[in-house]
């Protein structure tokens, strides 16, 4: 059970930043009259944590697949 818990939420995780980022963008691009560009920068910070956060995501992703791979086996 945890090596799917290992394996899917940083795949979760990278899907959910990267959409989360993509509709912050967009919602800051769409709304030029207000003071939207904050939500760009939000967005902006999104994806800086998602890089930030890259590795511990991909270690998790690996020892997940790790385990999965070693108990099929």
């Amino acid at each position: 059970m945890w090596a799917q818990v290992l394996l899917w939420t940083p795949i979760a995780l990278t899907v959910v930043a990267v959409v989360l980022g993509l509709g912050l963008f967009a919602a800051a691009d769409a709304d030029a009259t207000h003071s939207s560009s904050a939500l760009g920068y939000l967005g902006l910070v999104v994806w800086g944590g998602l890089v930030v956060l890259s590795p511990v995501l991909l270690g998790s992703f690996i020892a997940g697949l790790v385990m999965v791979i070693r108990g099929r086996g």
